[in-house]
């Protein structure tokens, strides 16, 4: 008995290992922290603006009138990530973006990056 709970734990951590694999070496996070006054909007500028190039939200903030990417003309194409927060919210707020870039049109992107951005509201 005591061989069969060795082979389930030791399957267990394979498990467990596999599934921790599967984050591409070729991911990147980054972390950045903003100020703002409550009546503001922040606007984070991505820099892709490419038909094969995306952007969206991973985690969305709590605390927003607008949290958006928008990407139209009036951003000349470019994915730009909008920031508003409910009128007399003050603390902080939470958004994670994933942007895909480096497809050649055929293939998918070979470089996601991942920014967490941690909205201080004042």
């Amino acid at each position: 008995m005591k061989k069969i709970w060795q082979v389930f734990f030791l399957c267990f951590l394979i498990l467990l290992i596999s599934c921790n694999s599967s984050i591409d070496s070729n991911d990147e996070e980054f972390t950045k922290s903003v100020v703002i006054q409550n009546f503001e909007t922040y606007e984070f500028r991505t820099g892709i603006s490419g038909d094969e190039e995306g952007a969206s939200i991973l985690l969305q903030a709590k605390h927003y009138l607008i949290s958006d990417i928008i990407r139209n003309a009036e951003t000349r194409g470019e994915a730009i990530y909008v920031y508003k927060p409910v009128p007399y919210f003050s603390g902080t707020d939470y958004v994670e973006l994933k942007l895909s870039t480096g497809s050649d049109g055929a293939s998918p992107p070979t470089k996601i990056e991942i920014i967490k951005i941690r909205i201080i509201v004042e």
